[in-house]
């Protein structure tokens, strides 16, 4: 019998809700046989070939620092051997999953976090950057983001990456929404999370673009379009009650926020599994708890992977998957 049919008959018993053998009176309870079963099943179903499984995509939200939460939830879906055909990510969830890829390990991106900081952003977080912005009326600009990307995987284009890719911006001018599958990742990168009113719009191909997040905060629909069949959308839902603004930079992300959280109601119903990271006291800008924000991300893929792969087997054997 093949590891194919194998799977099959394995299916139909757990959705049957039958189990393999009679248990004695000594045996182990029904969650322990629950959870061998569903171990076998899963080691069972990621040893399929691509063509005999669903295509799993990955929406990763905005959130700024708090979507450093996507980091903990690759680590937990990597450990677990979840395969990952695409990804979609907006503003944050772009940086963390357009890193991720194109190749950084989860490993490489811990690292990262303890050492960014603005300046990793903008070259303008200097006193005369601070005097021009106070003085000149002119924002800073990301540009060093873009650069920051060249440090890490070289000038590489979206047609490169080694997991398919997109990213989204917004084009201030017309308030249309810009989705990037082609050419260099960087300035697309950079430009899905060019936060408005903190810096200047990214001027390229004769737009001006700002962050993604006001148009696609949660960007399933994005993954569906790539051919994802089943999704996964990591999200980092703002934290209204924790901090109160005392910038006016503050109160434009607070208002972006508020946005953004009817986004993902809206984006979260159209995905097939959400993981909710509530990071709770952690400003868009704190770049010192990118760390504390992946922690989070890890707790809450971990809390939910077992129900997580109930929901990709029950998916795979009611869509008739065939090798």
């Amino acid at each position: 019998m093949g590891r194919r049919s194998r799977f099959i008959i394995s299916l139909l018993i757990l959705w049957g809700g039958w189990i393999l053998l009679i248990p004695p009176a000594y045996s182990l309870p029904p969650k322990s046989e629950d959870e061998v079963l569903r171990d076998f099943l899963w080691q069972e179903f990621i040893e399929l070939p691509s063509e005999s499984r669903p295509k799993i995509g990955l929406a990763l939200s905005a959130g700024g620092v708090r979507g450093f939460a996507h980091v903990g939830t690759l680590e937990a879906l990597t450990n677990a051997g979840v395969p990952i055909d695409m990804i979609s990510g907006t503003s944050m969830g772009a940086v963390v999953g357009g890193l991720y890829a194109g190749g950084l390990p989860t490993e490489k991106l811990w690292q990262i976090s303890s050492h960014m900081t603005m300046q990793s952003i903008t070259p303008d977080f200097n006193v005369m950057g601070l005097f021009r912005v106070l003085f000149v009326k002119k924002l800073p600009s990301s540009e060093n983001l873009a650069n920051f990307f060249y440090e890490q995987l070289g000038d590489i284009q979206f047609e490169d990456l080694k997991i398919p890719f997109t990213c989204a911006a917004m084009d201030i001018k017309t308030g249309e929404r810009v989705v990037f599958n082609s050419g260099p990742l960087a300035i697309a990168v950079r430009a899905s999370m060019n936060l408005p009113g903190v810096f200047s719009p990214v001027k390229y191909r004769h737009r001006q673009l700002v962050d993604g997040a006001v148009v696609d905060y949660l960007p399933v629909e994005s993954v569906k379009k790539m051919g994802a069949d089943y999704i996964i959308a990591s999200v980092t839902p703002p934290d209204f009650y924790s901090t109160t603004p005392k910038t006016i930079a503050a109160y434009l992300l607070r208002v972006g926020d508020v946005r953004g959280a009817a986004m993902i109601e809206e984006a979260a119903q159209k995905a097939n599994f959400v993981l909710t990271n509530r990071v709770l006291d952690v400003g868009t800008l704190e770049l010192d708890k990118l760390h504390k924000a992946g922690e989070v991300g890890i707790v809450e893929a971990h809390q939910h992977m077992e129900e997580l792969q109930d929901s990709i087997l029950l998916f795979a054997l009611n869509e008739g998957f065939q090798p």
